[in-house]
């Protein structure tokens, strides 16, 4: 089947041949173009050119002749992509603006199912990014929220959230520069905080407090610096403290 379709998109780029490959006397492409794999026989995408720029549909091919891509230029500067798996189910789409990836991007894995959207600007993740359980879209058809970040300049930073896939929070934080900073917070599955820690440029300091499903506190640790203090190291700091007139949390 795959050779027959193969086939009959090469006779169909034969009928057209006559017509393709053109450029005028500056060398600039124009009308319908096919660039082929180093075999001379197998497309490697087909479109049309005017003055060089592609306008309209571009399609590109797995060396079987799949589709691996569909590329439609809306303006000179914008233009929609879809991606594929070879077994035709889409993999990613989204736009591009002056060739680099802008606003919402969707990806799927190879049974169809969402896996992400992200929010480009630039070619970088500006924006929310969130993934997807694939299990209740499997076996519901429900999408739900599995984790959701925050991205300036493809770089972490603002309001972080996991989710159980009964949809209550699981965790929450924020980061600043790809670094956690501040309170995060680890949940029970029925939506009572487990742990509470806090966080300075992404090292955890002062008290971590773990809780029960009741809210009453089971136990605590201190960090400095991200290290775990403990036993005579912890007594030693704590007096430094007191010596000095410094709070433990500061």
């Amino acid at each position: 089947m795959k050779f027959v379709a193969l086939l009959f998109l090469i006779s169909c780029l034969a009928m057209v041949g006559f017509g393709q490959n053109k450029t005028d006397a500056t060398g600039k492409k124009q009308g319908p173009w096919v660039k082929y794999y180093e075999d001379g026989k197998t497309p490697l995408y087909t479109g049309t050119f005017q003055n060089d720029v592609p306008v309209g549909e571009f399609r590109y091919y797995y060396p079987t002749g799949k589709v691996k891509s569909i590329v439609r230029h809306e303006t000179l500067s914008r233009a929609y992509a879809w991606f594929y798996f070879e077994n035709e189910q889409v993999m990613s789409e989204g736009q591009y603006l002056h060739q680099k990836k802008d606003s919402i991007w969707k990806s799927f894995n190879a049974q169809g199912m969402l896996v992400s959207i992200e929010t480009f600007k630039n070619n970088r993740l500006n924006g929310v990014k969130e993934l997807y359980y694939l299990q209740n879209q499997l076996e519901t058809g429900e999408m739900k929220v599995a984790q959701r970040e925050t991205y300036v300049d493809s770089v972490l930073h603002g309001a972080y959230s996991a989710y159980f896939s009964s949809g209550i929070k699981k965790e929450s934080g924020r980061y600043e520069n790809g670094l956690k900073v501040g309170i995060w917070e680890t949940f029970h599955t029925k939506g009572a905080v487990a742990t509470r820690i806090k966080f300075r440029k992404g090292k955890a300091y002062g008290y971590a407090i773990a809780f029960d499903e009741e809210g009453n506190e089971l136990y605590r640790s201190y960090y400095l610096e991200g290290k775990l203090l403990q036993g005579e190291e912890l007594k030693k700091y704590f007096a430094q403290c007191e010596k000095n007139g410094i709070s433990p949390e500061e």
